[in-house]
């Protein structure tokens, strides 16, 4: 996967780079014109990552903590984890009471 692939699943197309002149001039027009392409392209890869959590978050609702094979995934002293969904677990203590 090269660099410019980045953005492929996201529907998100480079700009192409300019290519100075072979003195390796560029004007101070060319950069600013550069930095505000490379802004627009900026704002939809940030755009197209926060889809891409807010799907992740909605595959993860109703997460059951086991694996395929039926393994629990919680791991955790006093404080359990969901190693699939991140999710903090009601311990014993907190269901006693909570």
């Amino acid at each position: 996967m090269g660099a410019r692939d980045i953005g492929a699943g996201a529907g998100v197309s480079f700009p192409p780079t300019s290519t100075p002149d072979p003195g390796g001039h560029v004007t101070q027009a060319e950069r600013i014109a550069r930095k505000e392409v490379l802004l627009d392209v900026i704002k939809r890869l940030e755009a197209a990552a926060a889809e891409f959590r807010a799907e992740s978050e909605k595959a993860l609702v109703g997460c059951e903590h086991t694996y395929p094979d039926g393994r629990v995934a919680v791991t955790g002293g006093s404080t359990k984890i969901c190693s699939i969904c991140g999710g903090v677990l009601k311990g014993r203590e907190a269901k006693l009471w909570g």
